[in-house]
């Protein structure tokens, strides 16, 4: 039985982070003539987003190999699924919770 991360929201996690640091970076530096803030964050985001995607997956199978060296195997048995009819089962839990009254004589 092995656990295994979720490789998408290691990505997700990424790009978000990526994301905010351009937006961090985009507004410390002061703008320069030649580009728009829109295109600084533009540029900064393509290059943060691909490197930190790249890192993010990097991270999700450097988890999934440390996990998988700790799986175990678990086999199982299917066995036979029977049906109670409600009514059934509500008298025979009632027996069981009362008292047998022939035996306190």
């Amino acid at each position: 039985m092995r656990r295994s991360p979720r490789f998408v929201r290691f990505i997700a996690v990424g790009v978000v982070l990526a994301i905010l640091i351009t937006l961090v970076l985009t507004f410390v530096f002061p703008e320069q003539p030649n580009y728009s803030r829109a295109q600084v964050f533009g540029f900064v985001g393509i290059i943060l987003v691909t490197v930190f995607v790249g890192l993010s997956a990097a991270v999700a199978v450097a988890v999934d190999r440390s996990s998988s060296r700790r799986a175990r195997t678990v086999v199982m048995t299917t066995s036979e699924r029977v049906e109670v009819d409600s009514e059934v089962a509500a008298v025979e839990a009632d027996s069981e919770a009362k008292p047998n009254e022939a035996s306190a004589n």
